[in-house]
């Protein structure tokens, strides 16, 4: 009940407006909903501004961080003597390793926040300090490059030469002659063999052109790899190398240099111990010399029948009587001196 008459006593009220009222009560209802918009509006506005301001201020704080770090790096990389620590790559005319040698330097660079010096087209000589860490930059480069190609690369039309126009310039040299490069280190690494080679050198140098194909576009597989190892070996390996070639599947290249390995180092054993070498290698001494006391009692004499024989019938001339039943009648020589008592004048020993 007391609800309905709330609701009577409203509608009453409602019928009682006029129609000025009502538009007076709308136009201030909508003046009170658009000063709260743009309140709210105002309050928007000013958060946002609170964080703009906030971002800037960590913007700036994280510039000078940025800023900081950046020269610490850059006097770090300026104390730098000898940049073949970090790049120990050193490039000429005919290096097969310019990858390598440029993954390494950007590397570098990188590190010490100076990568732009060689990738950017931005010139920036006005700034000192740029200025100063381009001629480190340039400097490296020409620590990591033979003479003879610096003044390949290095373009004087230009103007001072910086690091980003010698780097171009061995992009050229290299990126563009790549193809040849490859063509001819191919033609050399499907030609190579053993020769007078160890294994470790043969396989070693083997290995050192696939990497260098690699380097230029052309990876070789470990499959090639190991058919140009059994290819390129000498007589002494064939029978190793056939039965490699019957495994299935082909063993890897590591696999295959360690049996070669044991294969070299067995032949190497069979040759012989090093003290039989030694003794093969020494020359004998003579035999001793020995005394023949019959051969030199009867020198320059006439065979006589003394002792039961004579000079014909001893098998050789002035080799002298045998005495049978002598202690010493069956040895043909006595060692130097003679055997003391004996008298080679008289063929017979001294009586006492």
């Amino acid at each position: 009940m007391a609800d309905d008459a709330a609701r009577l006593t409203l509608e009453r009220r409602v019928a009682a407006f006029t129609p000025e009222d009502r538009q007076e009560a709308a136009r201030q209802e909508a003046a009170r909903l658009e000063a709260a918009r743009l309140e709210a509006e105002r309050q928007e506005a000013e958060r946002l501004e609170a964080e703009r301001r906030d971002a800037d201020a960590h913007a700036l704080v994280l510039a000078g961080e940025v800023a900081a770090a950046t020269a610490a790096l850059h006097a770090q990389a300026a104390a730098i003597l000898n940049i073949k620590s970090l790049v120990p790559v050193i490039l000429d005319l005919t290096s097969p390793h310019f990858n390598r040698w440029r993954g390494l330097f950007l590397n570098t660079l990188e590190r010490y926040a100076l990568a732009d010096h060689v990738l950017s087209n931005d010139d920036r000589s006005d700034d000192v300090t740029w200025k100063r860490m381009d001629r480190v930059v340039l400097s490296w480069l020409y620590g990591t490059i033979t003479a003879e190609l610096l003044e390949v690369v290095m373009n004087r039309e230009e103007g001072p030469p910086t690091a980003r126009i010698v780097w171009l310039g061995l992009e050229q040299q290299f990126i563009d002659n790549k193809e040849t490069r490859a063509l001819l280190l191919d033609a050399e690494f499907r030609t190579f063999v053993q020769g007078d080679l160890s294994i470790d050198d043969y396989c070693h140098q083997l290995k050192a052109m696939a990497d260098q194909l690699a380097d230029l576009g052309e990876p070789v597989r470990d499959r090639t790899l190991v058919l140009n190892v059994l290819r390129g070996l000498n007589d002494r390996f064939a029978h190793l190398a056939a039965l490699i070639q019957c495994q299935r599947p082909l063993p890897m290249f590591i696999e295959v240099r360690s049996d070669l390995r044991l294969a070299e180092i067995t032949m190497k054993a069979k040759q012989g111990s090093p003290a039989q070498a030694l003794a093969a290698s020494t020359p004998r001494a003579p035999p001793p010399t020995f005394y023949n006391p019959v051969a030199g009692s009867n020198f320059g004499k006439k065979p006589t029948r003394r002792g039961g024989g004579s000079g014909k019938k001893s098998g050789a001339a002035g080799a002298g009587p045998a005495f049978p039943g002598a202690p010493w009648a069956t040895q043909a020589q006595w060692p130097t001196p003679p055997p003391p008592g004996w008298q080679p004048a008289y063929d017979t020993f001294q009586a006492y």
